[in-house]
């Protein structure tokens, strides 16, 4: 056990909740720099072995746009992961934003953002890794500036993954909406993170998923189906 307090000094603002914990501003004592700091509840965690999985892959990883570790901590209560803070906010949020009858971004800002989210998919592939839950919450800008850079975020579904030596995955862990037809099957590889990183790429130019329903089941039916649909103004060209 360490204490997280002895370096870091955490500040009582809330920049998001999640399941299992929070994440606040923090600052290192020594050299004033800021953080963030996800302090997660262990009580909460069903399996500590994918909280340590998660640890070691953001330990171990490094590309300009993943997300990066800068500390670990952990205590009777918490496991606080300090990573660097992006203040651009999620992708999800600014679609929402920019969507209206004409479409959501321009093909221009689209295809920047695709083309850093493929960079860093590459780069996890090239090491073993794959992430399962590609989508736009867990997409963040580094900063509110127009074209900010962005970070792919959390591995909690993340794991390292040889198809040579231990064949296809079989777990079908993911949402809904980015899900590939494999994953349903219970038989995949890497290659799902391509077909969510082509939902996002739909969503980014129309504003909504190409596969719908309002439960689960009526998306999973739909992305099995495959109808993809490019009508109405949203598909105009911009």
């Amino acid at each position: 056990y360490s204490n997280i307090v002895e370096d870091y000094l955490i500040s009582p603002n809330v920049l998001g909740k999640g399941h299992y914990g929070v994440v606040r501003e923090c600052h290192h004592r020594v050299t004033g720099e800021t953080f963030a700091v996800k302090s997660i509840d262990k009580s909460k965690i069903g399996r500590m072995d994918h909280l340590q999985r998660e640890i070691y892959l953001l330990a171990n990883v490094d590309h300009p746009s993943i997300m990066k570790m800068s500390d670990c901590y952990e205590d009777a209560d918490y496991v606080h992961i300090v990573t660097e803070k992006y203040t651009g906010g999620e992708l999800f949020d600014q679609i929402v934003e920019s969507t209206n009858q004409s479409g959501c971004f321009s093909e221009r800002r689209a295809a920047g953002i695709i083309r850093s989210l493929l960079e860093a998919v590459a780069y996890l592939h090239e090491n073993g890794i794959v992430h399962r839950d590609i989508k736009p919450e867990n997409i963040l800008f580094e900063s509110q500036e127009q074209d900010a850079a962005i970070r792919l975020i959390d591995f909690g579904l993340s794991r390292t993954h040889d198809p040579r030596t231990e064949g296809p995955l079989a777990n079908p862990v993911g949402t809904a909406y980015y899900m590939s037809p494999e994953v349903l099957k219970g038989k995949y590889d890497r290659s799902c993170d391509l077909w969510a990183i082509g939902v996002v790429c739909y969503i980014l130019l129309c504003g909504y998923p190409p596969f719908n329903g309002g439960t689960d089941a009526e998306i999973h039916d739909a992305t099995r189906r495959g109808r993809l649909h490019f009508g109405g103004g949203a598909w105009l060209c911009k």
